[in-house]
């Protein structure tokens, strides 16, 4: 994971393809959208039947990339729900103009749910509850501290 800027907005962009043949191959990338639906399970926006999905979601920073996957099927589910131009069950990492078609890129349009999940806090994904400890590092990193402002 990594801070990315989309037109004036503070993002998060994950380094390699999460979920349906996906690289899968970051830990922090699965961990972080895994926690999203943990956290999505229990939104009030977030309809019934998409609730019943995410409650599968578990966070263990690894996706199989199958049909199977309990994080494929939450993207797959949200991707509909959204109307997503595409429905493939993954989350790709974002480039370009940060669009697909008239559409943000699906990671960008999930995190501007995650935004509203939780205002008083994004980006600062460490201090959202249950943040796994590999993102927390992520987002820590991101801030700038003292020490690194007094060299150079």
């Amino acid at each position: 994971m990594k801070p990315y800027i989309y037109g004036p907005k503070f993002m998060w962009n994950i380094d390699c393809s999460v979920g349906k043949g996906g690289q899968n191959s970051m830990s922090a990338d699965v961990s972080f959208l895994q926690w999203y639906y943990t956290l999505a399970a229990d939104f009030h926006l977030t309809t019934p039947e998409n609730k019943a999905i995410y409650r599968h979601v578990k966070i263990t920073g690894a996706c199989n990339g199958q049909d199977n996957d309990p994080l494929v099927t939450a993207l797959i589910a949200q991707q509909r729900s959204l109307n997503h131009p595409y429905v493939d069950g993954k989350a790709s990492v974002v480039n370009g103009t940060g669009r697909v078609t008239d559409k943000a890129f699906f990671l960008i349009r999930l995190e501007a749910r995650f935004a509203v999940m939780f205002p008083n806090a994004w980006p600062r994904l460490d201090l959202i509850p249950n943040c796994p400890s590999g993102v927390a590092d992520i987002a820590r990193y991101a801030i700038p501290n003292l020490a690194e402002m007094q060299q150079g």
